[in-house]
């Protein structure tokens, strides 16, 4: 994989294929690897872009940042490989950085995708849990937060019979620094309520998400896919968080019937 400095950070991405750009923005706590199955699909027919945020996959060191600060990352990088205007997609927390993309740089968008997440900020509730997972990740480290975290990203039949899923999944959980888990999580935790802005969005918009994924149910996606001007909702059958992962000839559908309708 290729390596830049972007916005003072080392950005490491894949960059397959060629026409329209399609950037795909990953999940917490893993890696651009997540996408192999849309980068193999996908390429044969749009750019397919596949960047580690700071500190995750071969973005090294870990360093302090933000949702926002991610979206300038990401910006600064497409702008330097000439990539924009483009279509911009991410799956939970890849989506919070998408949101905010959004709100920074809309000319630069042809279209949204949003996978598996939402744009509320966190709860009283959810930041006291950021919390705990910030100081077990400090004094347990990456495997306890994979402990935590992988059974709740996957749907039950995906955990019961689908270990080529939760196998990869597990590995790039606790191959990631507990020092990158950390700063993850308080800027998962510090993170701008989108809401208010979804009315806003210009661009048109795919919302994606797994019929069993338990931390942004279905009703979550309905309702942004409601409030974004031109959106459309995909349901995947069979999936929970991951979709992505647990569904990608569902998810790969979608998105080439998306790139094929922006033409």
């Amino acid at each position: 994989m290729p390596t830049q400095i972007f916005e003072g950070a080392e950005i490491s991405y894949t960059d397959e294929g060629a026409g329209p750009t399609l950037v795909l923005l990953h999940a917490f706590p893993v890696d651009s690897r997540m996408w192999e199955a849309q980068v193999k699909d996908l390429s044969s027919r749009c750019r397919v872009i596949t960047p580690d945020f700071r500190g995750f996959g071969g973005s090294q060191p870990p360093g302090p940042f933000t949702i926002p600060s991610l979206a300038d990352d990401i910006h600064a990088m497409l702008a330097a490989l000439k990539a924009l205007p483009c279509v911009l997609g991410g799956l939970s927390m890849g989506g919070y950085v998408a949101l905010n993309f959004v709100r920074k740089y809309p000319m630069d968008l042809r279209g949204l995708v949003l996978m598996d997440t939402k744009a509320d900020g966190d709860n009283s509730e959810q930041i006291a849990n950021r919390n705990k997972m910030i100081e077990i990740a400090r004094t347990q480290g990456s495997k306890a937060i994979a402990d935590m975290m992988l059974p709740k990203m996957l749907s039950p039949d995906t955990i019961d019979h689908r270990p080529d899923v939760v196998k990869p999944l597990r590995a790039m959980m606790e191959s990631c620094s507990p020092l990158a888990i950390q700063y993850a999580l308080t800027a998962l935790r510090d993170r701008p309520d989108v809401t208010s802005e979804l009315p806003s969005v210009p661009a048109p918009t795919l919302v994606i998400v797994g019929d069993a994924d338990a931390l942004t149910p279905p009703g979550v996606a309905e309702s942004m896919a409601k409030q974004i001007p031109r959106a459309k909702l995909a349901l995947v059958r069979g999936a929970g968080h991951m979709s992505a992962m647990e569904q990608p000839a569902q998810v790969n559908r979608a998105l080439r019937q998306f790139m094929e309708e922006l033409g």
